[in-house]
Order: structure tokens, then C-alpha cells, then sequence
């Protein structure tokens, strides 16, 4: 087993799959839920900013610049598009800075107190209504993130981003295995929903907190049998990664995420994780298999050796031999299989 292992391990890391825990493989192999986050995960994380709708003093670009200045210290995709959307001039000083995970971030101006984050996160700040502009930039499909202060409503504000090619790939392969696929994201329903179709995943739920989709991936392991495989990337993520029986995170998503994770694709190829499940489950079929060999050579030579028949040289041939055959087994894991390319 420890043989089977070890080579599974650098096979799997040539594929740019690291293992960081031991349970990984054997876990990996049995898995029978798989869930994804959608940004970073399922799409690239590189977003960029699409639309900017001002609602109040603000002009478009001077509340392009607030929030800027609010996410200056955030790893998100969105805080990074903000910012990258703004590179040149000077920013706002907003001081206090806050940020409520999955939600949004809280700072303070010369103006006040001032939010950015999901649009249901910035109206409970402000006490009103989210605005109606924001169903109109949903059907546009995105990311929509508000800016507010006490004033009142300042700026809705979309960004796009583009799906993997090589997800929907991997969703077909598990979904023709009858393998449950999900995607838990923090962005609204409607855009969670439209990238679990165009990819092919057969359950979609948006607008999940952090402890919302612990609270998920608790409710799935309740079900008896269930193997719950969970794939992210992002700070969000870390709890949910925990909770997991084995967790997949992105080579590109945050310290935590990776820290959480059982694996990393270091590659960031959803591809390179479906290859892995495939080399996961052939070391397990390599183990039982060096198993039942122990098993029977020690069932049909130890009656043999108490009853005189073996003797010393042969003793020593046959262990040997015995111990070089599952070694030689377990190093077949090394090879990639022909006519299984890719996923």
C-alpha cells in the first residue's frame, strides 16, 4: 500500500496534481458528490469590469475610484478587476477598512461610513431597497456588486467573467459516471444558474454565504454513502474546503485555500484533476490487488514452510520475489493508460 502510494503521489504531481495529505488518493478514488465554486473554479477569476450604473453625486468614474480605494487590500476577482480598471490617478483615502466575508467591505471617508459588496449586503447597511437597475444588469449575466454610503445608493457595478473550457469536459465525464456535480457560489442565483447550464452541472445554488455552503456540504456527507469532493479557490472557500472529505483547491487561489486543501492543481486545469480522479481509483485497484498477492502467497507458503517443504534459499527467493512483484505492480501507476488522453 505505502509502495501504491508513493508512486500514485509523483505520478500525480507530474500531471500537476500535488497531494498535501495522505488520505487524499484513497478519498479521491471513492468520491461520489463532487462540488464547485464558480469564480477562480469553474471560470478563470479574471474579471473585468463590464458595466458602471452611478446613482447618486458620484460620477461613474469617481466611484469607479471609491471602490478601488475599498478593495485595495482584498485578493477577490472582483477587487482585483476594480482595481486593475483604475491603474492610473490617484485613489481616495478610506480608512477603517472591514471586510465581512462573503459579503462585502466597510470604510470610512471624509463623507462617512461607506460599503461595497453584494447589493443585498450594501442595502441592509443603508436600510432601502436594493436597487432596480440591479434585475436588469442580472439578465445580463455576471457579477453585480453595489457602492453605497449615507448618503444613499452611489454605483451598481458588473463584471463578466469567462468559464473554463475544460470544466464542461469534466462535468460530462462525471455526469455520464452518475456522479452528482454541484456549483455553490456567492454571486447571485441567476448567475450561478447560467454557468451550471452552459457547463453542464446539474444543481446550481447563489447567493451562498461561507457558512452557508459548510452548511450544504454538511447536509450531503448526512447522506448515507456520500463522498463529498469539494473544488475552490478563494479565501470564501477555506471553511467549506475543511468540511470536505477531500478538498481540490486552485494553484492560483489564496494562502488559505491552498493551506485547506487536501490537493492543489497546480496547473489550475480542470482537466489535470479529471486525469487524477482516473489514477486515483487505478491505485486503489493496484493495492487490492497487491493485497489479495500477500494474502494468498502468504495462505499457500507458510503451511508449506511449517511442514518442512521450503526451505531457507527458497524462503529467501520467494520473499523476495514476492516483494518485487508488488513493487513492479505499483509502478505501473506511473504509466498513462492508452486511449485515455485528457478526461
Amino acid at each position: 500500500t505505502p509502495t501504491a502510494l508513493t508512486v500514485a503521489t509523483d505520478a500525480l504531481a507530474r500531471l500537476g496534481v500535488l497531494v498535501t495529505r495522505g488520505h487524499a488518493i484513497e478519498t479521491l478514488a471513492t468520491a461520489n458528490h463532487f462540488v464547485f465554486d464558480k469564480t477562480g473554479t469553474l471560470t478563470h477569476g479574471r474579471m473585468t469590469l463590464e458595466e458602471v450604473i452611478p446613482l447618486g453625486p458620484l460620477s461613474a468614474d469617481e466611484a469607479c475610484r471609491l471602490a478601488a480605494a475599498l478593495e485595495q487590500g482584498s485578493e477577490h476577482p472582483v477587487a482585483l478587476a476594480m482595481r486593475e480598471a483604475v491603474r492610473e490617478g490617484a485613489l481616495p483615502t478610506v480608512a477603517e477598512v472591514v471586510a465581512t466575508t462573503g459579503q462585502g467591505v466597510t470604510g470610512r471617508t471624509s463623507d462617512g461610513a461607506v460599503w461595497i459588496g453584494r447589493p443585498e449586503f450594501v442595502a441592509a447597511q443603508l436600510d432601502v431597497p436594493v436597487p432596480a437597475e440591479t434585475a436588469g444588469l442580472l439578465t445580463r449575466g455576471g457579477t453585480v456588486v453595489g457602492l453605497g454610503d449615507a448618503r444613499g445608493w452611489l454605483a451598481l457595478f458588473r463584471f463578466a467573467d469567462m468559464p473554463r473550457a475544460e470544466a464542461s469536459v469534466l462535468s460530462a465525464r462525471l455526469a455520464g459516471e452518475g456522479i452528482p456535480t454541484v456549483v455553490l457560489s456567492g454571486d447571485a442565483p441567476a448567475e450561478a444558474a447560467r454557468v451550471a447550464t452552459q457547463l453542464g452541472i446539474g444543481e446550481a445554488h447563489g447567493g451562498m454565504t461561507p457558512d452557508g455552503k459548510q452548511a450544504f456540504i454538511a447536509q450531503l456527507q448526512a447522506q448515507p454513502g456520500a463522498v463529498v469532493a469539494m473544488v475552490g479557490d478563494g479565501v470564501n472557500d477555506a471553511p467549506v474546503l475543511a468540511q470536505a472529505h477531500v478538498s481540490v483547491a486552485m494553484g492560483g487561489g489564496t494562502d488559505l485555500a491552498r493551506n485547506q486543501a487536501d490537493i492543489v492543481l497546480l496547473n489550475e486545469n480542470l482537466e489535470a484533476l479529471g486525469r487524477g480522479v482516473d489514477l486515483a481509483r487505478r491505485t486503489l485497484r493496484i493495492i487490492r490487488q497487491n493485497l489479495w498477492w500477500s494474502f494468498a502467497y502468504n495462505f499457500t507458503s507458510v503451511p508449506l514452510a511449517m511442514a518442512g517443504l521450503v526451505t531457507p534459499w527458497m524462503a529467501g527467493i520467494g520473499m523476495a520475489g514476492s516483494s518485487l512483484l508488488v513493487v513492479l505492480n505499483a509502478m505501473r501507476l506511473q504509466r498513462q493508460p492508452r486511449g485515455r488522453k485528457g478526461v
